[in-house]
């Protein structure tokens, strides 16, 4: 009658099993797939706004010989599809669909454009004729007809409390978030010793009947110039958690089979090498110990810790963080410094950002009224919610998944991001400072030093065998006339990263950035068997 497949995690399944009238289930607890199908069954194309949880589920209904395709209300899990004529061809890694016989993998200019920039219009993919799940919708596959349809998305509403009743409201929708996320897991969480991961720690050690395990990546003396340890060991000291140190080793980092493996958990090239690899090693040590962890993942774009503040808060022109990208002399995001110049131009780069920008500015959901610079905080956030979002927290999900961990984030709560998308940036910021509202709720439970502490970004290697692997590898790719992306990088410039290792440190990591996006993207190409078509 009708069959469902489910990757992911429901809060509410228990609920929904019973309202669903399914009756005992032998063995314990029914499957996500099986809470997904009867849920399907009692309420049809309807039952997808009632799940709760991060997910990505199929259902094929043999009564209509229709397929329903759905996902979460952020697009943490993954989904794409691949339409044919009387069929299709769906699944979570874009790797498993190219690899389909009825596909042919393929990029054109739009698809370049959408791997260098790291943004892609929703729905689609960068594959040509490949297609994602919005997040918050389904896809509905008749015979004749395929149907997007929204089930749910940001609103702009009328914020009427004052900071009092603001803090109160948005610290029990953390609390209620945490309680969500650690139904049938023992709490656990990945702590930095940063705002966002300590605040977490401390909400689930004063909710919960004992303090969580927490977790921190160690790089000893390879470390980013503000190492986390103390930091986070004031955390453990203050709350008691059982904490552990996971050390990652420098060699382990290039080594060829990790490099395949975080590659293919990405799904996608991407321009932050170290930045992928030191958190996929950490979550597979994780995994040894738990099955689930709390991140706070998503606690900058909800609590504007990535608006610019520093600019003050102008109507934005392009997409916040390739705005600041160009100050660094990176007109088209970080990691295209090796592309050659007049391939970008000839896809037409600068347009397709400008196009992708225009398309996310006119979905801004506004209140009739409001003042300029209400509007322009506004749209900062919908940018970073419903587009930076998928750069940090599907990014995490992504590698903790395919290292064994289920990474869950209650910062990236549906109820939350809408009730912090209506409060005005006054509140946000009414102390001067980004992420105000964080720092009052976490002012009772984090040290003062963790209050204080100026947020530095993840770290980085610089182990000195890293860089030199990276060098050696783009060696290997320019003596290689083979090579897929070879016809798309400025061969000059690309030597001469070669012969001045030094560049590598341009901005600090962004030059290696630029070397990582080449090699990853020459080994996508290959691993796909990626036809390019520029």
């Amino acid at each position: 009658m009708a069959a469902a497949v489910c990757d992911g995690y429901l809060h509410n399944a228990a609920d929904l099993w019973a309202a669903a009238g399914a009756g005992r289930c032998a063995g314990g607890l029914p499957s996500v797939s099986e809470v997904v199908l009867h849920a399907y069954l009692r309420w049809g194309h309807q039952a997808a706004e009632r799940l709760e949880g991060n997910f990505a589920f199929a259902i094929w209904d043999a009564r209509t010989d229709e397929l329903l395709l759905g996902r979460d209300r952020l697009g943490i899990k993954p989904l794409s599809y691949f339409p044919l004529p009387h069929r299709v061809v769906f699944a979570s890694e874009v790797a498993a669909l190219a690899a389909h016989p009825l596909v042919t993998p393929e990029i054109d200019e739009t698809g370049l454009c959408a791997l260098l920039t790291q943004l892609r219009s929703p729905g689609r993919g960068a594959l040509r004729d490949v297609y994602e799940v919005p997040a918050g919708c389904t896809v509905q596959f008749a015979r004749e007809r395929v149907i997007l349809r929204r089930y749910w998305t940001l609103e702009a509403r009328p914020h009427t409390f004052g900071l009092e009743e603001t803090l109160k409201q948005v610290r029990e929708l953390l609390v209620d978030a945490i309680s969500r996320e650690l139904r049938g897991v023992a709490p656990a969480v990945l702590l930095s010793g940063g705002l966002d991961s300590s605040a977490l720690t401390g909400l689930v050690a004063s909710s919960s009947s004992a303090p969580p395990r927490t977790f921190t990546v160690m790089f000893g003396d390879t470390a980013a110039a503000v190492p986390d340890r103390p930091f986070a060991r004031e955390v453990v000291l203050r709350w008691g958690c059982e904490h552990h140190e996971v050390a990652v080793r420098p060699q382990e980092l290039s080594a060829p089979v990790i490099l395949s493996a975080v590659l293919a958990a990405k799904d996608h090239p991407s321009p932050f090498g170290d930045k992928n690899i030191t958190p996929f090693l950490f979550s597979r040590r994780v995994a040894e110990l738990v099955p689930a962890i709390l991140s706070g993942e998503a606690a900058d774009v909800m609590f504007g810790g990535v608006d610019g503040a520093a600019e003050g808060m102008r109507e934005p022109t392009m997409f916040p963080w390739i705005a600041r990208s160009r100050r660094f002399g990176m007109e088209y995001g970080i990691g295209t410094g090796l592309f050659d110049d007049a391939l970008l131009r000839s896809v037409d780069i600068a347009g397709y950002l400008d196009r992708l920008y225009r398309e996310a500015k006119a979905e801004v959901p506004h209140l009739a009224g409001s003042a300029a610079i209400d509007r322009a905080a506004r749209e900062v956030d919908y940018l970073n919610m419903t587009r930076l979002a998928e750069q940090t927290v599907n990014h995490s999900e992504r590698l903790g998944a395919a290292a064994g961990l289920q990474i869950r984030f209650p910062f990236a709560d549906h109820r939350l991001f809408s009730y912090l998308y209506n409060v005005p940036r006054r509140l946000k910021r009414f102390d001067g400072r980004e992420k105000s509202l964080l720092r009052a709720i976490a002012k009772d439970l984090v040290p003062p030093s963790v209050l204080a502490r100026a947020k530095v970004p993840y770290p980085i290697t610089y182990d000195a065998r890293y860089k030199a692997s990276l060098v050696a590898r783009l060696r290997t790719l320019l003596d290689d006339a083979t090579a897929p992306v070879r016809p798309l990088i400025d061969l000059r410039r690309a030597a001469s990263v070669v012969e001045d290792n030094r560049l590598l440190d341009r901005g600090g990591w962004l030059g290696r950035a630029d070397v990582e996006m080449v090699l990853q993207l020459d080994d996508w190409l290959r691993w796909l068997r990626v036809r390019v078509n520029i």
